[in-house]
């Protein structure tokens, strides 16, 4: 009987009190060459947050850079109405597979993205190294590579 009242105590308790608030994630962007599927590093990633909330000068925010892991870690300002759109600035001469990347909070935190190196809106990269990574929940990975004499010259 004894348990039993404690265990209904600590249960008040816990209903009781105000529980703590969930932290905001940090968001993973990893840059991979599309060709090769090494990590990139000093890639720009650039994002804004799309949707019912305006732009305003305290939500303006600073490039992030990748590691030498490829990786960059973005703190997340968007609330869960909005789409986060990424863009990727490689140094040169790479540049960014695809097209801009659009997700929501909710799609990135719960299944991750892996973007489609040969989508519209950017040059054009092979598939064989983005069809064998499995996306992870809370990480986006996105493509860079060197664009061809006939991107670089000719069709861009």
């Amino acid at each position: 009987m004894r348990f039993l009242g404690l265990l209904c105590w600590f249960l008040t308790l816990g209903v009781l009190c105000p529980q703590p608030k969930v932290m905001a994630q940090d968001l993973k962007v990893l840059v991979l060459d599309a060709l090769n599927g090494k990590p990139q590093a000093a890639v720009q990633v650039h994002y804004i947050c799309t949707g019912k909330i305006p732009p305003t000068p305290s939500r303006s925010v600073k490039p992030v850079f990748t590691n030498s892991e490829g990786l960059a870690t973005i703190s997340n300002i968007c609330s869960n109405e909005e789409e986060i759109e990424l863009s990727i600035f490689a140094p040169e001469p790479k540049e960014q597979c695809g097209g801009t990347t659009s997700f929501t909070l909710k799609e990135l935190l719960s299944v991750g993205i892996v973007s489609k190196p040969d989508s519209d809106g950017g040059i054009w990269c092979p598939t064989k190294v983005s069809k064998k990574l499995k996306p992870m929940p809370g990480q986006v990975i996105v493509f860079v590579k060197k664009p061809t004499w006939w991107q670089s010259h000719i069709a861009g």
